[in-house]
């Protein structure tokens, strides 16, 4: 009887084993809505930002989540990759505020962007493995005076103006003269 069970649902199994590739084709399939929304989902540029506040040498504060490429960004990336006239610039300036609105791809500033004590727009620190698709922007601020809800940062081109190619927002912190703020952004081209 338990070679017959076992018969049995290897049977059972193989005889599902079409409809199943049926409908793992049907997904794929052009013009199939989702599975062009997962396609599109997965591709273009996306980044991932890490946020870390040390107070006496502590971590205090800590954040790590998505970002918004901007419709600008997506323009820049490619003139970049494509034009013959790409920017002298790449996207390495982070810029921060303590502006709670969420992020639009329309966005072309950060709104109320922190100038003083320690925490104005900067250059980053790029790096780029060879033969990767990421590349990271870091920065390490030390503010000089005290701060409420720091919450909001942006990726540019230049150390004023610019493109903004992404921004994120992150849970509000306070920083103290003396804190510093590090902001990792990575981006990746899939």
């Amino acid at each position: 009887m338990a070679m017959h069970t076992q018969l049995s649902r290897r049977n059972l199994l193989m005889a599902g084993a079409p409809a199943a590739m049926i409908l793992a084709l049907a997904f794929t399939l052009p013009g199939n809505s989702i599975a062009n929304r997962s396609f599109s989902e997965q591709t273009g540029p996306h980044g991932y930002v890490v946020v870390s506040v040390l107070r006496g040498g502590q971590e205090i504060y800590h954040s790590e989540d998505h970002n918004l490429i901007t419709n600008g960004g997506k323009d820049f990336i490619s003139a970049q990759i494509g034009s013959t006239t790409p920017g002298s610039n790449g996207a390495n300036y982070i810029a921060l505020t303590t502006d709670s609105t969420a992020p639009a791809a329309t966005d072309t500033t950060l709104a109320s962007e922190i100038t003083t004590n320690g925490l104005a727009r900067a250059q980053g620190t790029y790096a780029h493995t060879a033969g990767t698709n990421t590349f990271t922007v870091s920065k390490t601020f030390t503010a000089s005076g005290t701060f409420t809800a720091v919450q909001k940062a942006g990726l540019f081109t230049a150390s004023s103006s610019g493109t903004m190619l992404a921004e994120t927002t992150f849970s509000s912190v306070n920083l103290n003269s003396g804190d510093t703020l590090t902001i990792t952004w990575t981006i990746t081209l899939t």
